[in-house]
């Protein structure tokens, strides 16, 4: 199925750009943007209020969830302290 999608003149720019990195086809990545999308549990305007209400656990943490629910802030450094933390009380 074809479809018109109009973007904005510096996003398709960089889409264009990053399908030549990437050796791929805009369609390629418009379509595996969209199944990321819809294969996704949450959006992430969801994802951000679970996060405030400490329910955050998206699928790409796995192992590390444990950690990733225990701190309020879920950025990569505070990921990475709540699992040195957690390393030097399990010692």
């Amino acid at each position: 199925m074809k479809a018109t999608i109009d973007f904005d003149d510096q996003l398709y720019r960089q889409l264009k750009i990053e399908a030549a990195r990437r050796g791929r086809t805009i369609r390629e990545l418009i379509a595996e943007g969209v199944r990321r999308v819809l294969d996704s549990p949450l959006g992430d305007e969801n994802q951000e209020r679970d996060a405030k209400a400490g329910t955050w656990n998206p699928s790409w943490l796995g192992s590390l969830s444990r950690y990733g629910q225990s701190v309020g802030d879920h950025d990569m450094s505070a990921v990475r302290e709540s699992i040195v933390s957690a390393r030097v009380r399990d010692k």
